[in-house]
């Protein structure tokens, strides 16, 4: 009963709204973007272009961070958001009707180019969050996922069904037309800083980095190991596992992935907001680590096991890494540290992903061993800075 109270407590105005609309783009989401790697290949992309389609992918998204940010705290954080939603429903139409690997990179540019709204969606649910139900809220946003479960599935089986290419395009239909509504829904959402704050110039962003407090700093380097870990994997989960499985098998074992991160993200997220989030924030790494590197064996069975420890690797990293970030950012400032964040993470991103197409076309164990491993050096900086708590500098609130 506790839990359904905080669940109502959180889900209205902003956040409601935004609740709904990810509803649907997950689910459109999770319908396609976990077989990517299977159909940009089908389209005549080889393993060194899957690895450079995901560096333009994480290289488009950090250069339009920092521009980003400071738009969300200086025009306002609607204003982005519901523009840049449009553009990204329409560019989905450019995937579903691809003849070719080229139009793929079009379709990645632009629709990536509308991701200059990521600091503003981050900071408004910061923004409308209750401050007492930070990490908890992050969890239950995440409950937007829940229809999304079966998405993997019903994509998995249209592409078993009607082959790569055809059910791709089919699945790429829907999404654009779930990402149209959600685009109209968000033109409901209402602004949540002040019109005076557009006082500030770019340079502030300079001014941001320079009096973050000592674990801001940190939440920053530790997700760009976290950000490079998971992007260099991104397209060759679906691409290894195929090797021993097909596309129905592989959309059920990540919708049990997600089942678990949802499910147990909520109550995780509530006890780190009373107990504590830092050792919890430790814990994801760990468990993602350890899922990572049991995905190596090429097997049905290891496949399930890792979709359950990475799972629970989310349902504890990601509520409590939002949730530190608002504990430790002021909120006229958040659009642009949201974006530094990202920035660095994405840039970091692109630079792994540069070089996995190499790495996996040479020994896919070593790409996934090499994830792993930054999983785990992420894992053991938290845990000093975060947990073990080494002398800190002086901190500076922003």
């Amino acid at each position: 009963m506790h839990v359904l109270r905080d669940i109502k407590e959180i889900l209205r105005g902003n956040v409601l709204i935004l609740f709904i609309t990810w509803v649907l783009l997950s689910f459109g989401g999770n319908m396609v973007h976990r077989f990517d790697g299977i159909y940009f290949s089908a389209l005549g992309a080889s393993d060194e272009l899957l690895g450079y389609m995901g560096a333009l992918t994480f290289g488009m998204m950090a250069l339009l961070q920092l521009p980003g940010g400071y738009f969300a705290d200086v025009l306002g954080r609607k204003r982005l958001i519901v523009t840049f939603t449009f553009v990204m429903a329409f560019s989905m139409l450019i995937f579903a009707f691809a003849p070719s690997w080229e139009y793929i990179v079009v379709g990645l540019i632009i629709s990536n180019a509308s991701l200059l709204y990521q600091p503003a969606l981050f900071s408004i649910i910061m923004d409308s969050l209750p401050k007492h139900r930070r990490a908890e809220g992050f969890a239950v946003i995440n409950l937007s996922s829940l229809p999304a479960l079966i998405a993997p599935v019903v994509g998995g089986y249209i592409i078993f069904t009607l082959g790569v290419v055809s059910g791709m395009r089919i699945g790429y239909l829907i999404l654009f037309f779930l990402s149209l509504t959600a685009a109209f829904m968000r033109m409901f959402l209402k602004e949540t800083v002040s019109k005076n704050n557009g006082e500030r110039s770019f340079l502030s962003i300079a001014s941001i980095l320079k009096n973050l407090n000592f674990r801001s700093k940190w939440i920053i380097i530790i997700g760009s190991l976290i950000s490079s870990a998971g992007g260099m994997v991104g397209y060759f989960i679906i691409k290894y596992s195929y090797n021993y499985t097909n596309a129905f098998n592989f959309g059920l074992s990540m919708g049990i992935s997600m089942l678990i991160s949802i499910v147990s993200g909520v109550y995780i997220g509530r006890y780190g907001d009373r107990k504590g989030k830092e050792k919890l924030y430790v814990a994801g790494m760990l468990l993602s680590s350890l899922g990572i590197i049991i995905f190596i064996v090429p097997s049905l069975a290891y496949l399930f096991l890792y979709a359950v420890i990475s799972g629970l690797g989310m349902a504890f990293y990601q509520p409590m890494n939002q949730g530190l970030i608002a504990d430790l950012v002021g909120l006229e400032s958040r659009g642009r540290f949201t974006g530094v964040f990202l920035f660095i993470s994405y840039i970091s991103a692109m630079l792994f992903s540069g070089i996995s197409g190499y790495i996996y076309s040479f020994s896919p164990a070593i790409l996934f061993l090499f994830s792993g491993i930054l999983y785990l050096i992420a894992a053991l900086i938290a845990l000093k800075i975060f947990v073990l708590n080494i002398p800190l500098h002086k901190e500076v609130a922003i």
